[in-house]
């Protein structure tokens, strides 16, 4: 073999690589395509309120319970809806309470949250206007 005949095998060879890398992508881009076509989102669309009220809770709950000091455990039930969470933390947070322990929970349009919160800066001290006070932020939500 010489150097010529090195070459032209090498150069046929290239290009049979350049062809296979050309209809690979060629694939890829079908497969993707194909694939992105098949998978359009399945979104459940549902009112929130009918949910609650099927499953019992037409109104929103709240229970607060002194721990000791000014610790209080707090549990919430309310309608999901865009931003209520953020109020009701904010809510919390004007109240003087310093949130220790939560867990937040969704299921078919209600929230359940529960926290555990410390009173802070001379907080708010009494459960009774405490759970008031967060009924009427929720029932603004």
């Amino acid at each position: 073999m010489n150097k010529a005949t090195i070459i032209t095998d090498a150069i046929t060879y290239i290009e049979e690589l350049q062809k296979s890398v050309e209809d690979l992508t060629d694939q890829l881009h079908q497969m993707e395509a194909t694939s992105v076509a098949e998978e359009k989102p399945n979104f459940k669309e549902f009112d929130a309120e009918q949910e609650m009220n099927k499953w019992g809770l037409a109104q929103p709950e709240v229970q607060v319970n002194h721990i000791g000091g000014t610790k209080f455990w707090i549990k919430i039930v309310f309608r999901k809806k865009r931003g209520g969470l953020t109020k009701l933390m904010e809510a919390i947070s004007v109240l003087g309470f310093d949130i220790t322990d939560t867990s937040i929970t969704t299921s078919d349009g209600a929230v359940l949250v529960t926290l555990s919160a410390e009173g802070i800066h001379g907080g708010l001290s009494e459960a009774d206007k405490i759970k008031k006070f967060l009924l009427e932020v929720i029932s603004t939500i």
